[in-house]
C-alpha cells in the first residue's frame, strides 16, 4: 500500500480553503450587487438564486478544508496495522501537536482507538480496536 502523501493532503486542504473563501466572496457579491444602481447581468431571482448557491458551495468547501482530518488519520492507522502515538501522527501527517491530540481524542470517542495496556514509554500509545 502506498505511503501517505502529506504534500497532496495539505495541498488539497489549502485549495479547499482558498476556493471556499473565493466562492463565498463571489456569492456575496452576486447577492449584494442586486441592490446597486447598475447591477451586473445577474438580476432578479436568477441573481439571488445563483448567489445563494455559490455561497452554499463555498461554505461546503470551507467546511471540508477546515474539518478535522479523522478519515486520513484512520487511513494511516489501518495502513500501519498497529497502534499509534501523537508524535507518530504528527510525523506522518505533518500536523501540529494540538491537532494530533484532537484527532486521537476524536478516534477514542468514536471507538476506533483504545489506550494501550502495555505502555512503558513516556508517551501514550493507542491500539487499534479490532
Amino acid at each position: 500500500m502506498p505511503e501517505f502523501d502529506y504534500h497532496r493532503f495539505h495541498r488539497r486542504r489549502t485549495l479547499l480553503k482558498t476556493a471556499g473563501w473565493v466562492l463565498l466572496a463571489v456569492g456575496l457579491f452576486a447577492v449584494l450587487d442586486m441592490f446597486f444602481r447598475a447591477p451586473v447581468p445577474l438580476r432578479g431571482l436568477r441573481g439571488l438564486f445563483a448567489g445563494i448557491v455559490i455561497i452554499i458551495v463555498g461554505a461546503i468547501c470551507l467546511y471540508s478544508g477546515y474539518k478535522l482530518p479523522v478519515a486520513e488519520a484512520l487511513e494511516i492507522i489501518h495502513r500501519r496495522g498497529r497502534g499509534i502515538s501523537a508524535s507518530e501522527l504528527i510525523h506522518e501527517m505533518r500536523v501540529d501537536k494540538l491537532t494530533a491530540n484532537r484527532i486521537i481524542e476524536e478516534l477514542l470517542q468514536k471507538g476506533f482507538l483504545r489506550p494501550s495496556s502495555g505502555n512503558t514509554n513516556a508517551e501514550e500509545v493507542y491500539d487499534v480496536v479490532q
